[in-house]
């Protein structure tokens, strides 16, 4: 069964919070890293807001008016930007509030049936496939996929610090 409207809504919320949960107290590592070949928490946060390109929450929108019927995922990009690398952690979150914050209002415009009538092509240019994927699925990729795989690297960088 497809998830509905309230459900993709509750979990805009409930990420975000754990999103800015895992981060308290991590202003001064935002950086760190374990090892060189793996992301600092501020690369994951970058990668998070910023795939697809524009970030999911202008991918919903444009699906929504119409403007898009297509998009791109490249994996593996961090999106950090010169600016980004100096935002300190109040940046950090305002940005973190300012994503979940839209995506959550471009859902509360939705009906349960936009979420599966409304569709864009999905073309995953690092592993060279293509797919046509609902609002629904993007969602549900998008928060209960992506980006919770990703706060369990948060997690990990937190517990490495002791933090």
């Amino acid at each position: 069964m497809a998830n509905s409207k309230q459900t993709h809504l509750d979990s805009v919320q409930s990420i975000k919070t754990e999103f800015l949960a895992i981060l308290e107290g991590m202003a001064y590592c935002l950086d760190w890293k374990q090892d060189e070949s793996e992301w600092s928490a501020r690369e994951l946060v970058y990668h998070m807001l910023d795939s697809p390109p524009g970030g999911a929450q202008n991918l919903v929108k444009g699906i929504i008016s119409g403007d898009v019927q297509e998009y791109e995922i490249w994996s593996d990009l961090t999106n950090i930007t010169p600016e980004r690398a100096a935002f300190d952690i109040g940046q950090v979150n305002a940005d973190i509030t300012t994503f979940f914050g839209s995506l959550s209002n471009s859902i509360s415009g939705l009906t349960d049936g936009d979420l599966e009538q409304k569709k864009a092509t999905m073309y995953q240019r690092t592993r060279g496939s293509e797919e046509e994927r609902t609002l629904n699925a993007i969602l549900e990729r998008t928060l209960n996929g992506h980006i919770k795989e990703h706060l369990v690297q948060l997690r990990t960088i937190r517990e490495a610090l002791a933090i």
